[in-house]
């Protein structure tokens, strides 16, 4: 009997320890091995116009992207390729004229290295997302995360996030971790996981996904606590449903060439109403 109830007790704490400890690091791994050529990295040339300087900047950056769908369709985070937009409810003088930003070249860099010229089809505000096509048909279908067969956790499920780090990693992947903090319900479905990195794809622990981490604004956001950040901007996950629902729109929509794009969406400059000076 004894030996028994010993048996007994060893395994009640092997299953509790199993529970706690949650999704294995070997089945995280499968997670990511089995999604990470569809994780790439979106560089991205982009010109900005400050108010306050008559010549504009041209900056190079990076973000991750998520292919999802095997014609090369790629969804990323619009706050990450967009700068002008962390100036938006700033204060400025000047008649409140503020920083505009275009992007002049795009381009997707692939798991092997591959370099894919890619055109803007569609931005969502709303939703701070942004998709990408391929310039040209390619060759052969590229490996894609399939928003359709989709998870939906529950608080304090564990979930794992994949994203290219930047050039300084040479766009190594990066994995890890999270659990759901909390689930919004408005005004829309979204998720609250510990991330950092919008635009990064996120699984549930059955290998399906749950969604892409955007950045999500206040929209009673108050001037006087614009550098409020915990109250004005949290990280979320979109759900699988709800970026399907833009991407069949990108898919539709007419590409935007990267040269000939509009002004990024802030107010546009207003001429100046101070009289010409007088000629000497």
């Amino acid at each position: 009997m004894n030996v028994r109830l010993c048996a007994l007790v060893v395994f009640a704490l092997l299953a509790q320890r199993s529970v706690c400890l949650g999704i294995s690091a070997e089945d995280a791994r499968k997670i990511v091995d089995a999604n990470k050529e569809a994780v790439v990295s979106v560089q991205l040339v982009v010109e900005i116009k400050f108010p306050w300087e008559d010549e504009k900047e041209e900056t190079k950056s990076s973000t991750t992207g998520t292919i999802i769908d095997p014609s090369g369709l790629v969804v990323a985070a619009l706050s990450q390729v967009d700068p002008a937009r962390e100036f938006a409810d700033l204060p400025f003088g000047d008649g409140g004229r503020k920083p505009q930003s275009k992007i002049t070249d795009a381009k997707i860099r692939t798991e092997d290295g591959t370099e894919i010229p890619v055109d803007i089809v569609l931005r969502d505000q709303d939703l701070d997302l942004i998709f990408f096509k391929p310039q040209k048909p390619l060759e052969k279908p590229l490996p894609f995360v399939d928003l359709t067969s989709q998870s939906a956790p529950q608080v304090l499920d564990e979930v794992v996030l994949l994203w290219r780090l930047g050039q300084v990693a040479n766009k190594s992947l990066a994995a890890d971790i999270a659990r759901v903090q909390s689930i919004l319900t408005r005004p829309r479905l979204a998720y609250v996981v510990n991330v950092q990195t919008p635009g990064c794809p996120v699984f549930a622990t059955d290998g399906k996904p749950v969604g892409v981490s955007v950045l999500r604004k206040s929209p009673t956001q108050a001037k006087e606590d614009t550098f409020s950040w915990e109250d004005n901007w949290l990280t979320t996950i979109l759900p699988c449903s709800t970026v399907l629902k833009a991407a069949q729109h990108a898919k539709e929509a007419k590409p935007e060439k990267p040269a000939e794009q509009p002004e990024s969406s802030q107010p546009k400059t207003q001429p100046s109403t101070k009289p010409p000076a007088k000629s000497k």
